[in-house]
């Protein structure tokens, strides 16, 4: 195997993507190789943005992080600056083997630069000629077989692709902070709402989501609405045309105060998305919403899920995508479809517990 040898003393990881979703599913494969590693030392190197996901994994350390959002957001000399900061950080940990586990272009070139002389990813990446062990990695499996494959193929063994996420104290205190200044209330059942995603294309209907959440509040549950900045359209379109109370926390918390959001919900409800495999980690009951995207690869990892998608999908989804208007292959998912998965995923839970 690849790290049998004695000349390997140090070995870096990289899970760079900017993508949520990516890096939870990663999470599995990312423990076991701390794991295996254990007797050498390993370095992590993910993007800054998941510090607050990262403290929530026990025994990851030698972490580095990507100032991505940072890099992004300044002059382009504070760039320069910020990038080579980081390289100078990856190539000071001397590695003999670099891992990328997901092969995108800030990975990649961060791999090449730094300067580990075994360099390993899979066969599909952004620049293939950049690594030295190249992994085929399996066809229409779940993601999280992308990463676990490349892990095995370096003697891991990976008997549970689900990994388990517990927020820290620290970020349940704080949000119980704001849930009180929100006038929540914690002897009352929640259920978080995830309304955005990345594309327009994962999105469900705003009438979707008003029916649902009248629904969800006429039957004694407080709703509650995440996301980031550009959700917050959405979530507006939403609450102007409720008639029960919901809350809107969109933008409001950390991604340490989310997890902790989710952990105390009875559900989440959520288009596929970020929050959608972030809450299937937690441990929270999901009914995730999907579009043209195949949940085959992309469904939440865990056994307490449950996905819904339109009937009218389009045939050839890909290539018509760039022309369709109004998806039907969610837009036409009914709320009453949705009602029925939600009240026997509930039940399902309860009878769980008993």
């Amino acid at each position: 195997m690849l790290l049998e040898s004695d000349k390997i003393r140090s070995v870096l990881v990289l899970m760079l993507d900017r993508h949520l979703g990516n890096f939870v599913v990663s999470l599995s494969s990312i423990v076991a190789l701390q794991k295996y590693l254990q007797n050498r030392t390993c370095y992590l190197a993910f993007d800054s943005n998941y510090r607050e996901v990262v403290e929530a994994v026990d025994g990851l350390n030698n972490m580095i992080f990507f100032p991505r959002t940072e890099i992004y957001k300044s002059s382009l000399a504070k760039r320069i600056v910020l990038y080579l900061r980081f390289i100078n950080s990856i190539r000071s940990t001397y590695c003999d083997v670099a891992i990328d586990l997901q092969g995108g272009n800030a990975s990649s070139i961060a791999s090449f630069l730094s300067g580990a002389p075994r360099r390993v990813s899979n066969s599909s990446a952004r620049r293939p000629y950049i690594y030295n062990i190249r992994v085929e990695l399996p066809v229409g499996e779940h993601k999280v077989r992308s990463y676990t494959k490349i892990a095995e193929a370096l003697g891991v063994t990976i008997d549970e692709p689900y990994y388990r996420l517990y927020p820290s104290n620290h970020r349940t205190e704080s949000l119980n902070k704001i849930l009180q200044l929100h006038g929540i209330a914690f002897h009352r059942p929640i259920v978080s709402v995830h309304a955005g995603a990345g594309n327009i294309h994962k999105q469900w209907t705003t009438e979707g989501f008003v029916e649902i959440t009248d629904w969800l509040a006429s039957e004694g549950f407080q709703v509650i609405f995440v996301g980031t900045d550009r959700d917050l359209d959405k979530i507006k379109a939403i609450m102007t045309r409720l008639n029960y109370k919901a809350y809107d926390l969109g933008a409001a918390l950390s991604l340490g105060e989310l997890m902790a959001l989710f952990n105390m919900s009875a559900l989440f409800l959520g288009n596929d998305s970020g929050p959608m495999h972030l809450a299937a980690a937690v441990g929270t009951p999901v009914v995730g919403l999907f579009g043209p995207v195949d949940e085959r690869r992309w469904r939440p990892l865990s056994q307490n899920s449950v996905v819904l998608r339109g009937e009218n999908a389009c045939e050839d989804c890909r290539k018509k995508r760039k022309d369709c208007k109004d998806f039907p292959c969610i837009t036409s998912l009914k709320p009453d479809k949705v009602k029925e998965a939600i009240t026997q995923l509930l039940a399902s839970t309860e009878s769980k517990k008993e």
